[in-house]
């Protein structure tokens, strides 16, 4: 990717962070958005914490990825697994991103050409595929669960029962 988008992902960094939290927490209900958007403090609101700092170290560690950046990730999904979000929905938060940048790049005039722009897309598709198989896995590890909690409560209805 270009240095010339890095530095405008990087100068641009607080607005673009801020546009994509506030695109990310309008997918939550209208009863859940009046406290989310509003309360900032992450002990009232750890969900919009949480969202906050993830996006936040995804962009200053986009280029060069890493581990703060997988932890990130990690943070981010599994909010979004705990979620009653559809996985596209879910995932749909990787893509936003393309766009901000996009509104950036026009509203600040600056060119980028056709090989900065599928570096850039290429970088964001292979973040989504990372996203998918972290979320993928927490929603397993939730759904598992719920198995075991049911086995569990059959288990001990049929021992009170004497079966």
């Amino acid at each position: 990717m270009s240095n010339t988008l890095n530095i405008l992902i990087t100068k641009n960094q607080d607005q673009i962070l801020e546009k994509w939290l506030s695109l990310r927490l309008s997918f939550f209900s209208k009863q859940k958005q009046s406290l989310i958007m509003t309360q900032k403090d992450q002990f009232q609101n750890p969900i919009r914490h949480q969202l906050q700092e993830g996006l936040k170290d995804i962009l200053e560690n986009f280029e060069k990825k890493g581990e703060k950046f997988k932890e990130a990730l990690e943070q981010i999904c599994r909010i979004l697994a705990i979620q009653d979000f559809p996985p596209s929905k879910a995932m749909a938060l990787f893509y936003e991103l393309k766009e901000i940048v996009r509104e950036f790049t026009k509203k600040t005039g600056v060119g980028f050409n056709a090989k900065d722009w599928v570096e850039f897309n290429s970088a964001i598709e292979t973040m989504t595929l990372e996203a998918f198989d972290c979320y993928s896995a927490h929603r397993e590890k939730i759904y598992q669960l719920k198995v075991d909690e049911s086995k569990n409560k059959a288990f001990m209805l049929l021992k009170k029962a004497g079966i």
